[in-house]
């Protein structure tokens, strides 16, 4: 079976998680991880891609990026986990693949969910249960955060909003708000997918104008975006509506 081609962000942003196949270890000592993120910020400055967050786990990583004019991440992922690969397997004396199957990746496409993402992938060895305080993990960007050293990282124009002590607070604050991560295998439209498909049963509406249709209307549109892998998140971010009264009208 052909392989889907990916959702391209409108903003170039996009949250990226990849696993060692079978689960293994792709990061067996801190070596590894000083390599791998060597790999990162030469390659990342080579294709012009700028690295706003990253977090290497034990047998994944995750990685908060931005690209040039919009384009697909595909060539810095493929020359990522190729020069990973290769390094990795002459090192351990192994043959074959390193990653299980295609990266994951979702698009980024306003600044709230932007911040949420920044959180979720610095709390991962928090919610992993290896640390208590996300600035106390080795192996991911908060370290340069908390050392104002950008050294692969680019501070986004999003956490410049806020000062660094808000920024720094907002990360070592808990939630369980959830993103895209090795268990998961969803693939969310894109808005402008969102958008499209809305205009072709609603023509002369835009997204927004759902607030003022009633209940049932409403239940219909909520069905029709979740029908191409809309999220309940970015559903209530395009129509204005609460989270809770989707799941309610969808419930229903």
């Amino acid at each position: 079976m052909a392989r889907k081609p990916r959702i391209l962000s409108e903003s170039g942003m996009y949250h990226i998680v990849s696993r060692g196949i079978d689960k293994m270890s792709l990061f067996v000592e801190d070596e590894d991880c000083i390599y791998f993120l060597k790999c990162l910020r030469l390659i990342s400055e080579d294709e012009g891609v700028e690295v706003h967050c990253y977090c290497l786990m034990d047998n994944h990583f995750h990685l908060l990026v931005k690209t040039k004019d919009q384009e697909s991440p595909a060539t810095f992922m493929q020359r990522l986990k190729i020069k990973y690969t290769l390094y990795f397997n002459r090192k351990y004396e192994r043959l074959g693949p390193l990653y299980q199957e295609r990266y994951k990746s979702e698009c980024i496409e306003d600044d709230q969910y932007y911040m949420t993402v920044f959180r979720y992938i610095l709390r991962n060895p928090v919610k992993a249960g290896v640390v208590r305080d996300p600035f106390e993990y080795k192996w991911s960007s908060a370290e340069e955060l908390a050392a104002d050293c950008a050294y692969i990282t680019k501070i986004s124009d999003e956490c410049l909003y806020v000062t660094k002590k808000e920024l720094v607070d907002f990360i070592k604050e808990s939630s369980d708000e959830k993103c895209v991560d090795v268990s998961d295998n969803v693939r969310y439209a894109s808005d402008r997918t969102a958008k499209r498909v809305f205009a072709s049963k609603h023509a002369g509406n835009v997204l927004l104008d759902v607030r003022f249709f009633e209940d049932n209307a409403k239940k219909e549109v909520f069905n029709l975006l979740y029908s191409v892998n809309c999220s309940i998140r970015q559903i209530s971010r395009l129509t204005g509506i609460p989270r809770g009264i989707i799941k309610r009208l969808s419930a229903a």
